[in-house]
């Protein structure tokens, strides 16, 4: 008799570790794997190079999370921000450039240009998945101005030398697009 109820308990036991081990299944709920993209997320970069630093007070423009323009100046050789905004929405930077009071740009003997940018945008799911496509921008340079060049340099640093937009629909479909 004991015999017979040790089998029991070993076969109560067995079934029951049956019933556990299967009702382990795929945890992963819907809400998890939604593609449905209600957000874009912009990632902005900025490099500079020392001398424009030294003979320009830098301004990076760029539209924040909230989806408004905003103002940063430049004070390191390198800027980067992230922000996230509800579609449909257009986001983007631009940076521009002021001669710094007391710098003669004209008694430069040489001045070396570099810089470089990027922007990833791409839009988001309510769980982070990137959906969609995904808009990347981006350019560095570095040159030497000449003498006869100058004047034109410092217009083109003033009206803003480096910028992109990327317009994202309600879909979450991103085109790139320039300031105007």
């Amino acid at each position: 008799m004991k015999k017979i109820t040790m089998m029991f308990a070993a076969v109560i036991c067995c079934a029951m570790t049956a019933i556990v081990f299967s009702s382990c299944g795929d945890d992963e709920s819907p809400a998890a794997t939604d593609r449905t993209p209600v957000a874009a997320a912009m990632e902005y970069k900025m490099e500079l190079g020392d001398q424009m630093l030294a003979l320009f007070n830098m301004t990076i423009e760029y539209y924040d999370s909230d989806g408004t323009l905003k103002s940063e100046p430049m004070t390191q050789n390198t800027w980067t921000k992230k922000v996230r905004a509800k579609l449909p929405v257009t986001l983007g930077m631009r940076v521009r450039g002021q001669v710094k009071p007391g710098v003669d740009i004209d008694s430069q003997e040489k001045i070396f240009c570099s810089y470089g940018y990027s922007c990833n945008g791409y839009a988001v799911s309510a769980t982070d998945l990137v959906v969609g496509n995904i808009e990347n921008n981006g350019s560095s340079t570095s040159y030497e101005v000449s003498s006869e060049t100058k004047a034109e340099w410092v217009q083109h640093i003033i009206s803003g030398f480096a910028g992109f937009l990327v317009d994202f629909d309600a879909n979450g479909r991103a085109t790139s697009s320039r300031w105007k």
